[in-house]
């Protein structure tokens, strides 16, 4: 398991936490969580990939379950297209309802960007201390989503607050 140094890991949180942007129509527009979210599970996804727009299906009905349970947590997107324009038109055409990270600030990020992966689609979950609990890639090896889903599903269940069903 990856795991960030703990400066780094609050430094993370707090830039991701300061990054949020909502897609509209022609632009992004700032805006910020009330009270951020325990666990993030951060997406790095492009609208080039095909594999990519075959996961977001996925990604949002596990989030949308969690989320129904009662798990404080959500997905921030992490673009890897060359436009903003592509960002969101991708983000239209899959129905991604959570907010994305502006890319402009995004791109000036090391610790983000070292958890970003050989190449999309990426999942990487962090906590609210911004620690890193799963990663798709480790190092050079691709290990895939599935257990990056299974970890966000047990951790996100195993909060106080949470009503998981037996089958999630």
């Amino acid at each position: 398991m990856l795991l960030a140094a703990p400066a780094m890991a609050a430094d993370l949180h707090a830039q991701v936490s300061a990054s949020l942007m909502r897609p509209e129509q022609r632009s992004l527009r700032p805006m910020q969580w009330s009270q951020p979210p325990k666990l993030v599970a951060l997406y790095f996804g492009a609208d080039w990939c095909a594999p990519c727009h075959a996961f977001v299906p996925t990604l949002r009905s596990v989030r949308d379950a969690l989320r129904q349970a009662g798990a404080d947590t959500e997905v921030v997107y992490v673009s890897q297209d060359e436009s903003e324009s592509a960002l969101r038109r991708y983000m239209h055409a899959q129905d991604m309802p959570w907010p994305v990270l502006d890319p402009r600030r995004a791109a000036r990020m090391p610790a983000l960007q070292a958890l970003a992966g050989l190449a999309p689609p990426n999942l990487v979950l962090i906590d609210a201390d911004g620690k890193v609990l799963a990663n798709g890639w480790q190092g050079r090896r691709y290990e895939g989503l599935q257990p990056v889903l299974k970890e966000w599903t047990k951790r996100a269940c195993a909060q106080q607050q949470a009503r998981c069903p037996s089958g999630l």
